[in-house]
């Protein structure tokens, strides 16, 4: 008989491994995992925001590990894989100024560049365009008898109607657009500003200029924009900024059993620093540990590394990838997929872990679950204690939508939201560490079942992508609970001060109707918001526990 099918039918019939249950737990893996994870949220990681030396450490503690248990070197600098990550514009404000008259306005405070200036100087005199939009029909133009040529333009970022989806010059809000119009009127620069405030200021912070061959500064004083409205004025104005980069490092280890599939394990191992971005912080800047987001998913896939790096499970090669700069856009997932250092053919499928610290009354969500034809069978089968919510599509936020991307088969663990994210509260003392084992033990489960596949069956997916996310300009300040499986939105967090906490709203409620909009999902939440403005006042319905309440709320 074919020796590959001796091998075959002889791991049918291997028992699954057996799930940790209350009584029982592996206290060796569970003291690893809490020192790994304690280690990894330190606060003398700062965070591990990508590109710093503190991400460097996380990145040496891993690779130390991948060499403990032997995974070959399969970076491009042994473990490593070096790609660049944009940082923010420095703008130099020692020649950057902006002078009216003679009052030399205030750096940050009176204005900035933005990233459609060019660097350069101007002087000149001002001359007001108002929102520098011209109709195709001639109905509207707000250069009527206006000579920019030779002049600074001063433009309003807004439009006559305001910025908001049903705006009757919507297909004339960019701003881009409108600066190229300016530029080709002859306009040597151009101030924004925004004195009705139906528009968002445009960003101090961006990563790439994306000039439009001019000075262009963001007048933020009230005082000067009144100014600059009222009658021409005399300008000087320069910028000098410059792109910035720096070198992060995906971590790339491979466990070669000499078989001809690959299974991809991977976690990003990064965080978002002094939280100076993404945080949901409102206070100062302070260290953001990050250790369910995603010092959990990283400490998870360590602990996976000592079972199929001590050849456990020779199934598949085993690629354990720990990448960096997802919390600035999958960047590192990104960059190894379109430079693999292993053929992305040989890969049967991927598994994700982001988030999978707060396992709370053992459910959690799968997504990917409609990217193979098999993940149905292979994740239904009774062998776990485990409540799983299932969501087909393979794109989220996450890095397996790089690899699916690339049309293979993925799963992303995820155990959810919570008040936490996002935030320096995200510490290890508020994570489950039990649960983190019940999760390592499903997926040796799962590799030993998808064995009996051939390979597995990609397959693109319908429901994520195709959902149309409406705009909103208004919230509830809640963290939803995005593994509640409904009818409506659970309430994982609630932020003081905002609709819901001062409408009585607590932790656990869910919300079933908005005004007239019946809530049955985050879908149907958003679409509702979609429909209210700053301001508007309606009525709320949630259920407590075997309650149902209304009250009022006003965004």
């Amino acid at each position: 008989m074919n020796k590959r099918l001796i091998i075959f039918i002889s791991l049918l019939s291997l028992p699954f491994p057996a799930f940790a249950q209350d009584e029982v737990y592996d206290e060796a893996a569970l003291t690893r995992m809490q020192s790994d994870l304690t280690f990894l949220s330190s606060d003398s990681l700062k965070g591990r925001l990508p590109g710093t030396p503190e991400s460097d450490v996380a990145r040496d503690y891993i690779q130390s590990r991948m060499a403990e248990f032997g995974l070959l070197p399969f970076g491009e600098e042994g473990y490593l894989q070096p790609f660049p990550v944009a940082e923010n514009v420095k703008v130099n404000y020692d020649i950057t100024g902006l002078r009216m008259g003679k009052k030399v306005l205030i750096p940050r405070v009176d204005f900035y560049p933005v990233a459609y200036s060019s660097n350069g100087q101007a002087s000149a005199k001002t001359i007001y365009i108002g929102y520098g939009i011209i109709k195709e029909d001639g109905s509207y133009n707000d250069y009527g008898g206006k000579d920019v040529g030779g002049k600074i333009a001063v433009l309003n970022i807004s439009s006559p109607d305001g910025i908001h989806p049903h705006s009757a010059y919507a297909s004339y809000h960019s701003l881009n657009q409108r600066l190229k119009i300016a530029k080709e009127k002859g306009a040597l620069a151009v101030l924004l500003i925004n004195p009705e405030k139906t528009a968002s200021d445009v960003s101090e912070l961006f990563k790439s200029i994306l000039s439009v061959d001019i000075p262009v500064l963001f007048v933020r004083n009230q005082n000067i924009e009144e100014q600059l409205v009222a009658k021409s004025r005399k300008i000087r104005l320069s910028v000098n900024m410059e792109e910035q980069t720096r070198l992060a490092y995906n971590v790339i280890g491979l466990v070669d059993n000499g078989q001809r599939k690959t299974v991809v394990l991977g976690a990003h191992y990064d965080h978002i620093g002094m939280g100076t971005e993404n945080s949901l912080y409102k206070g100062k800047p302070a260290i953001h540990n990050g250790a369910d987001d995603n010092g959990s998913g990283t400490t998870l896939l360590l602990e996976l590394l000592s079972h199929y790096g001590a050849r456990k499970d020779q199934n598949y090669n085993y690629a354990i990838l720990f990448f960096s700069a997802e919390e600035k856009g999958l960047i590192g997932s990104k960059f190894f997929v379109e430079h693999p250092t292993f053929p992305l053919t040989t890969v049967d499928y991927m598994i994700n872990f982001d988030m999978v610290g707060r396992l709370r009354d053992n459910r959690f969500q799968i997504s990917g679950t409609g990217t193979a034809r098999e993940w149905d069978s292979v994740l239904s089968e009774p062998s776990h204690p485990l409540n799983i919510k299932k969501e087909a599509s393979g794109v989220g936020p996450s890095d397996h939508t790089s690899f699916y991307n690339k049309g293979i088969p993925v799963l992303h663990f995820f155990t959810g939201t919570h008040g936490d994210y996002h935030k320096p509260s995200d510490d290890s003392d508020k994570v489950n560490f039990k649960g983190m084992l019940l999760l390592s033990d499903f997926v040796k489960s799962i590799t030993l079942k998808t064995a009996k596949y051939d390979r597995l069956t990609f397959q693109k997916t319908k429901s994520a992508e195709q959902k149309t996310v409406p705009s909103f300009t208004v919230t509830l300040g809640i963290m939803p609970d995005y593994i509640f499986g409904g009818p409506g939105v659970k309430l994982d967090g609630v932020t003081e001060n905002r609709p819901a906490a001062k409408s009585g709203m607590i932790v656990g409620d869910i919300v079933i109707r908005i005004g007239d909009f019946i809530i049955d999902d985050i879908y149907s939440y958003m679409r509702a918001l979609s429909a209210f403005k700053l301001g508007d006042i309606t009525n709320i319905v949630y259920q407590r526990g075997d309650k149902k309440l209304e009250s009022k709320i006003q965004f």
